[in-house]
């Protein structure tokens, strides 16, 4: 593939703008109407891999399914010969983790509407049956005036029903912002691991630091499985009022049916936590550069369980 390349019939290649282990990325002109898009296709190694074109036709479907202002707009899914393209609108801006690594913290006021954009998201995708399953900074999109937050890659997605999941699919994922049964058990992956990711983003954002900022995988994951996480004013040894500490613990709960039962209760919950502290929050002094843990969708070996 190369600049000027048509595919399609109808996008002409502009520039590649990312190349990841499985897939890249191009910006593309539509003919006709000089719209940019982004056009996301296999790379040439993957496509020797028939579980990685399972995949990617599956992120296809998924995004076919979802129709929502906080989801990045899906335009098609097709192939040219074997090779599949999925095209979806371009966005100007930033991600969610482009901004924390700036930023380092976030406000109350300025966190407030961007989760509130991804829990809507979050309901409109598991109203259509879809989970995203790798909720992360980087997978959150800053843009627009006023600002919007878009959720992109449904990549490592699945289908709530009907779908079985394979231990192979606990290795996929950014490991920092993974629920414990994500990794534990996959055949118990449902909505609260969304859920659970996004209490790990808001805890990363106020913080500034990640519930376990451990960097080893195996490690890491058995935190999550064996202790609770910190309180959010424990981290920052500052006075978070209670509504928040109490929505990020129970966002963070080990056991699944301790968290928000769905997105709506979580969004629900959300608009409390601003009613009763008015949008304001402790003010935290960071001490070194931060350092994020996890790979994003990375592969790993998980160790045995005991019987």
């Amino acid at each position: 593939m190369n600049p000027g390349d048509i595919i399609g019939r109808r996008y002409r290649l502009k520039e590649r703008f990312a190349k990841g282990g499985m897939a890249e990325v191009w910006i593309a002109i539509e003919d006709g109407t000089g719209a940019e898009v982004v056009v996301k296709t296999p790379r040439t190694a993957a496509m020797a891999r028939r579980d990685l074109l399972a995949m990617f036709e599956r992120e296809g479907t998924l995004l076919s399914r979802v129709t929502s202002k906080y989801v990045a707009k899906f335009y098609g899914y097709f192939k040219e010969g074997k090779r599949p393209f999925i095209v979806i609108e371009r966005l100007h801006g930033e991600t969610l983790g482009e901004r924390m690594k700036r930023a380092r913290v976030l406000t109350l006021a300025d966190l407030g509407p961007i989760v509130e954009h991804i829990l809507v998201a979050l309901c409109d995708a598991h109203d259509a049956g879809v989970l995203h399953r790798d909720l992360s900074p980087d997978n959150v999109f800053l843009c627009g005036k006023p600002e919007v937050a878009k959720l992109i890659d449904f990549g490592v997605g699945k289908l709530l029903e009907g779908e079985a999941m394979t231990p192979a699919d606990a290795t996929l994922g950014s490991f920092a912002y993974m629920a414990p049964e994500q990794w534990l058990d996959p055949s118990k992956v449902d909505a609260r691991t969304d859920l659970y990711a996004l209490g790990t983003i808001v805890f990363r954002a106020l913080a500034g630091t990640l519930p376990f900022p451990e960097k080893n995988a195996i490690r890491l994951l058995t935190l999550k499985r064996d202790f609770d996480a910190p309180s959010i004013s424990e981290a920052t040894r500052a006075p978070y009022p209670g509504t928040v500490s109490a929505f990020v613990a129970k966002s963070l709960a080990r056991d699944r049916e301790d968290r928000f039962p769905t997105a709506r209760a979580m969004l629900e919950d959300w608009r409390n936590v601003f009613a009763s502290s008015g949008w304001t929050a402790p003010t935290i002094t960071l001490g070194g550069p931060s350092e994020d843990a996890g790979d994003t969708t990375a592969t790993m070996t998980r160790p045995k369980r005991k019987a």
